[in-house]
């Protein structure tokens, strides 16, 4: 049983449950009919003899004699009245004679069946075929009045024989029935489970589109629904793992090629260095005035210092960026902070900081993070900006925004700017234009903070704007 399917089982066990139930209820009816009718034909005699004695209590004697004739063709019993020293005798079934001995009434009455044309009491004992219902009691003249009302029963023996005779066709049907109605519920049963095991195999080959039908609110429907909610949750998961996938190869990539523009970077001074040194030692030209050219060795070497100590506080940024703490930081106080260590450089150049702050403003990033950028930005804007002229720090309808005044870069410059180490063909003099780096660090920071910003050409020259994000 345990190796068959869910379908074929469902329904043995359904047959097996309601064949049971037929048997039993049959069984039953047989040994029960037979008692059951007996009593519930003596409740009726009692029941009209009752009614008919309320009716004569209230009558003469013609009364009584028209009104019991009436009730037994009415009803379809045998009434007999014994008043003033007479019996009349009313048949509303097969002619019955009755012999009313004094001796034995009582038995007569303790025991009320007596059968078809019985001369004897000992007769009447042995194959009863009718109910006898007594009553003793005075009409509104203050005339007792005997009553004897016969009801008719078919033989008991009768009544079982015909029932057994019936059964086997009873039962056949109910079979008949019961396994209708098992393949019926056996279908209604599995169909949704089956529907639920072709769904799972499909989910099993991880295909997209694949869910549970829910067809009822009971616990097949609440399964199904439970299935349709893991599987969206584990294609979630996978879509969220894919994306990390990427995000990792992403960065695998960025690092890749930031180290490898960062070698190049460092080899161009360390390449100039060696040069430098190896000419000094061998006194070789103009190198041999040792004490200029250890200077410019002393130069280069704080240069690629410099240089190694950006490149490792970038990697570093790139490691720990999406993992840093974030919170809600005031966009104003952090700009307000930051603003014035250059304007000291600003007023060295002689350029113009015009700050123009609506209102207050949040952002969800981290901090130091925040102060980073807004650094970065400024140290580009001062060191882009030719003296006399002006940049405008803004915070706006949501947006800050550093605008210095400056040439535009050309578009193909701009689709380079945010790559490491880039720098213009103007500012290739790192004294000028940087390590390169700035605008790379704003880039991670602001993406891995999903905050939308932007570099575009403006009417003063050129101009950054971040879009203020207070949503996790």
């Amino acid at each position: 049983m345990n190796k068959l399917k869910l379908f074929p089982k469902t329904f043995l066990y359904t047959i097996g449950i309601m064949s049971i139930i037929v048997l039993l209820v049959h069984g039953l009816m047989y040994v029960m009919l037979p008692s059951f009718y007996l009593d519930q034909k003596k409740e009726e005699g009692n029941t009209k003899a009752d009614e008919l004695v309320a009716m004569l209590e209230v009558t003469n004697d013609e009364q009584a004699i028209e009104i019991a004739e009436k009730y037994a063709i009415q009803h379809n019993v045998n009434i007999t009245l014994g008043m003033n020293g007479e019996i009349y005798r009313y048949q509303g079934f097969t002619p019955i004679d009755i012999y009313f001995d004094p001796t034995i009434a009582n038995d007569l009455v303790s025991n009320p069946h007596i059968k078809e044309n019985q001369t004897s009491q000992a007769e009447m004992a042995e194959s009863p075929q009718v109910i006898l219902e007594k009553r003793v009691f005075k009409n509104k003249e203050n005339l007792p009045i005997e009553l004897y009302l016969i009801l008719s029963i078919q033989p008991v023996g009768e009544t079982k024989q015909v029932a057994f005779t019936l059964l086997p066709y009873s039962i056949a049907i109910s079979f008949i029935i019961s396994l209708i109605a098992a393949y019926i519920f056996s279908k209604l049963i599995t169909r949704p489970i089956k529907n639920i095991l072709r769904v799972t195999k499909e989910m099993e080959s991880l295909k997209k589109d694949s869910f549970c039908i829910v067809e009822s609110e009971d616990e097949i429907g609440m399964l199904a629904e439970n299935i349709n909610s893991l599987y969206d949750t584990l294609w979630h998961t996978i879509e969220s793992l894919e994306q990390k996938i990427n995000d990792i190869s992403e960065v695998e990539k960025e690092k890749v090629e930031f180290l490898r523009a960062a070698s190049h970077e460092l080899k161009t001074p360390l390449t100039s260095l060696h040069i430098l040194l190896e000419n000094m030692k061998y006194n070789i030209g103009k190198y041999s005035n040792r004490d200029f050219y250890l200077g410019q060795a002393e130069e280069l070497v704080m240069e690629s210092t410099k240089m190694v100590q950006n490149i490792l506080n970038t990697s570093k940024l790139q490691t720990v960026a999406k993992e840093e703490q974030k919170e809600e930081v005031s966009v104003n106080e952090v700009l307000l902070e930051t603003i014035e260590t250059y304007k000291i450089l600003a007023k060295a150049k002689n350029i113009q900081l015009r700050l123009q702050i609506e209102e207050t403003h949040l952002c969800y990033i981290n901090k130091d993070a925040l102060k980073k950028v807004i650094s970065n930005l400024l140290s580009n804007a001062i060191n882009y900006t030719d003296e006399g002229k002006r940049i405008n720090i803004q915070i706006v309808d949501g947006c800050l925004s550093i605008e210095n005044e400056c040439t535009p870069l050309s578009q193909e410059v701009l689709t380079h700017i945010f790559k490491a180490f880039y720098r213009p063909d103007f500012s290739r003099n790192k004294k000028d234009g940087g390590t390169g780096l700035g605008l790379y660090i704003v880039k991670n920071i602001l993406s891995h903070a999903n905050i939308n910003y932007s570099f575009t050409p403006s009417d003063l020259g050129m101009k950054f704007s971040i879009e203020c994000k207070t949503d996790k």
